[in-house]
This record gives C-alpha cells, structure tokens and sequence, in this order.
C-alpha cells in the first residue's frame, strides 16, 4: 500500500518553489492569496496557511484569507489556530455568518459542545454547515433525538447536500443496515473533490465487514483530501498490522504523530505493539502518557491490564482487566490473564468465574483449559472430566494449528477466497470434528455467498460446542443472510447475544436481523 506522500511526489517541485519564493523574497509572493489557492489546489494546505498568514501581515483586515485560513486550519485538524482566525472577523463582514459556522465547528472538532452551542445562537439555521453543526453538537452531548431531529430538518432544507448525507449515512450504518448505508453514500462518493466525511464512513463500514483494500481506498482518498486526518492514518496502521506489515503499520503511527498534537489512538497503537514486541517498560511508559478520556475505551484497558500483569502489578491488572470485562465480552487470552492473577491473589471461586466461559470458547487455548481444569479441581465447581474431553480433543486438533493460524490471517486481511481454499479441504472431511475450524469455515463460506454450505458446517461445529455464542452466532447470521429461515436465525441470535450480551459482532448481526420484523 503506498503512502499518501507516494502518489503526490510530482508536486513537490510546486512546494520547493513556493518555498524559493519565500527564502529569495522576504516580503514572500506579490499575491499571498492566491499563492495560498495555488497551494491548496496542489494539496499543501500547510504551505497555504503560511501564504495566509503572511496576507493576514499585509492587510490583516482582509476576511477572505482570515476565512480560509480557519478553513485550512480546519483541514490540518487545528481547531485553536482555526478559532483564533475566525474569532477576528467582525459581524459588519458579510462573511461573518460563514465564519461563525466554521467558527462553530471548530468549537466542536475541539470538543468545546457550550461554546460551539453558543456559536451557533449568533447566526440563522440557514446553511449546510450549519446544520451539520447544530445536529453534531446535540449529537455529541448525547442528545440523539434533537440531533437527529436538526437532520432531518437540514435534509428536508438541502437534500443533496453531501455532508448531511453523510451524516444519515452513518445514522443508517449504526442502525444494523451496512448496504443501505453504503448505498446512501454511493452519490457522494462519486462527487469531486471528494467528500473526506463521506470517503472516512465508507472507509469504517468497509473494514467493519472485513474488506480492507476496498477500506484502504477511501482512507486514502480522505487524505488526498486531509492529508492531516489521523484518524484515516491510523486506520491504515491497522490494516497494515491486520496484513501482517508491522514496519508499515508504525510508519502510519508515525506518520500520525507528526500530523498534529499527539493522538490518543496513536499512542494506544504505539504501545500495543511495544507490548507485542516484548518491550514492557516503553509499553508501560506510553500507558502513562494517555489521556483519561481514553481510559473508558476496552481495548486501552485490555492493554492495561496485560502491560500490568507482565509487570507483576497484580492489583492493577485485576482493576483494568475487570473495567475491560464490564464494557466487552472479551476474548480467551483476556480471561486467562484475568482468571491468573485472581488466582495468584487467592480470589480462586472468582477466577473460576471467569474463566468458565472458555470451556466452550471455539478458539480456546490449551493454557486456557488447563487453568479452568485446575481450578474446577481446587473450587469443586465445573466438571473437570468433560473438560479433560475439550482438552483431549484439542489436543487432538493440534495438527490443525498452522491451516488455522494461515486461514486467520487471510481473514484479517479480507482475502476470503484464500481462507476457504485453506479450510475446506479439511472441513470437507466428514470425519472432522474441530469446533473452531469448522466455525471458521462456516464463517468464510457465509462471506463468500455460500449460505447452504456455511449452514451445514456451522450446524456441526455447534455440535461439538453447543454453547458457544460464537457458533450460534455464525449459525444464526448465515440462517439469516440465506433467507431461508428468518425465526430460526433469530433463535440462534438470540441465544448467542443471550451468552454474549457485550460481544459487539452478535450484537449488530442480532439488530439486523431484528430490525426488520
């Protein structure tokens, strides 16, 4: 995948030579303004807000290049130095309605919801941005109904105004409906220049649904656009880690980290791979340096928790990982840690708790079963014999390590038609009995269209682990995407959101397969 620099080297030429200017001018270009357009047009709005800030020195009573300015600002994800241009234009320019709805959402982007609120107050709910704005802020605070009511409202104004289609774009995606979503998007998408808000929500739903290149494009496309936007960077950075590019993943991190203020998310994924390289200490330093807002996110926590046990901090291990359990299902690894240090700490009736659930995970590891058969063994609780039957078959599946580690990998990286040539061979064996393969496999087939054939392996790996919400799930959502059978999908969705009710997958695929009755 190329970085966004790659496909635009052929304008540095432009950049060199505006930088010339400067150096063999001290005064700069004759025409600031229109050095600063050349500048954007060419996609180097860092060099345009130098030519902007050097017309704000020659008449600093020019609105326009003020305007523009806060606009570029805006761009290069700068909220303060946007409110600091836009706050000098005075309410005699006729520019100053515009100004107070960028100003606003500057406010907003710089997560100030009162003062962006009180922005808005100034000037009438006319415009596109407007709009976008007012529904944004009464969004952000939690006020779905008002905001979604400002929507429509601003729809009802401007239907084809690209950013309000966007907005309901993502209110239909966070509905259940990715395609009727997408669909919504599809105009827009087309539009040039492109529409970053646009490009960023196809670039999320697409890799929710696991096509990562389709992904890569639009968040490359929102960079052509905001070549600033961290966000889009740092989805990159995951979809070169989930390709097994860990060199270009910390480039993206690095790249930003250079963009602009540090970025929580970038400093999670910094520290994620410290971790997973073995350097706990830089891991451990980083964590120290996060926001607290970032301390609700369950990904941070699992992180925490992890980080801590590794440093021997059994309490603070036990704290995060159970702040991660409260707001996620979680995984095995997650339990197991948790389930060793409440066990380390003699709370052993507790880790039992929560290493049960494992018992009937389809990706269970062997450390996983042997610690819930050591401790139904010291609580009494469980039946250690038929989990010696999991671990026997397990142990049995061994064989089955590397087709799964491939086939995993392939997932992770949209590439399904490689995943079924690794696992059909083998769930094609009527002989097969591996939950976790066979669920895999099932997965893969449901992906690629072959509803009757994921059915039927998902039936058998349910099987082999009936109380798994995974298979249930994959069980009831292939059920469900066929046609075939609507109620018992929703049977088996119900039953696996009933098992799982924090797993955020079964919960989507359960509200779309509600969402229509």
């Amino acid at each position: 995948m190329s970085e966004p620099s790659a496909h635009r080297s052929f304008r540095l030429p432009l950049t060199l030579a505006l930088g010339l200017a400067l150096v063999a001018c001290d005064n700069g270009p004759a025409d600031p303004m229109a050095a600063a357009q050349q500048a954007l047009a060419a996609s180097e709005p860092r060099a345009a807000l130098l030519h902007l800030a050097q017309m704000s020195e020659k008449d600093a009573a020019y609105v326009p290049s003020r305007l523009l300015a806060g606009e570029v600002a805006l761009m290069l994800g700068n909220p303060d130095r946007a409110i600091t241009e836009l706050k000098k234009i005075p309410p005699a320019a006729p520019e100053f309605v515009v100004a107070r709805s960028w100003l606003a959402e500057a406010y907003l982007a710089g997560g100030n919801t009162n003062m962006a609120r009180k922005t808005l107050a100034d000037i009438p709910l006319e415009a596109e941005r407007a709009f976008a704005v007012s529904a944004g802020v009464a969004l952000a605070t939690g006020d779905f109904e008002a905001g979604f009511a400002l929507l429509d409202q601003g729809l009802t104004a401007h239907p084809d105004a690209p950013r309000l289609i966007a907005m309901d774009a993502e209110r239909i995606w966070t509905n259940g409906k990715p395609e009727a979503a997408l669909a919504r998007l599809a105009p827009v998408l087309l539009q040039s220049p492109a529409v970053p808000e646009a490009h960023m929500l196809a670039g999320q739903i697409k890799l929710a649904d696991r096509q990562p290149a389709e992904a890569a494009i639009h968040f490359n496309t929102v960079l052509d656009v905001r070549p600033a936007q961290q966000t889009a960077m740092l989805a990159l950075s995951a979809i070169a880690r989930d390709r097994g590019d860990t060199k270009g993943s910390a480039a993206w991190v690095e790249k930003a980290n250079s963009a602009g203020p540090a970025h929580p998310v970038a400093l999670y994924f910094t520290a994620q791979m410290a971790y997973d390289a073995g350097d706990i200490d830089r891991a451990n330093s980083l964590i120290e340096m996060m926001p607290d807002g970032l301390s609700g996110m369950p990904e941070f926590q699992r992180l925490q928790g992890f980080v801590a046990s590794a440093r021997g901090q059994r309490q603070s291990a036990i704290t995060a990982l159970q702040r991660y359990f409260a707001r996620s299902e979680g995984d095995p690894l997650a339990r197991r840690v948790l389930a060793e240090n409440l066990a380390a700490n003699g709370e052993l009736a507790n880790a039992w708790e929560v290493i049960e659930p494992v018992i009937e995970h389809p990706q269970a590891d062997g450390a996983s079963l042997l610690l819930a058969l050591d401790l139904a063994q010291e609580t009494g609780r469980g039946d250690p014999a038929a989990i010696r039957e999991v671990i026997a078959r397990r142990d049995g599946s061994q064989k089955l390590a590397a087709p799964l580690r491939k086939a995993g990998l392939a997932i992770r990286a949209g590439d399904w038609g490689k995943a079924d040539a690794i696992l059909d061979p083998l769930s094609r064996d009527e002989a097969m009995t591996d939950p976790v393969l066979l669920n895999n496999s099932a997965a893969v087939k449901a992906r690629l269209g072959g509803y009757d054939a994921a059915v039927a392996l998902a039936r058998r790996a349910l099987a082999q682990s009936p109380e798994s919400p995974e298979i249930l799930d994959t069980l009831g959502w292939a059920l469900w995407q066929s046609g075939e059978d609507p109620d018992a999908a929703r049977t088996f969705l119900d039953r696996a959101r009933q098992l799982a009710p924090r797993n955020r997958e079964i919960a989507e695929h359960w509200q779309m397969a509600h969402a229509e009755q």
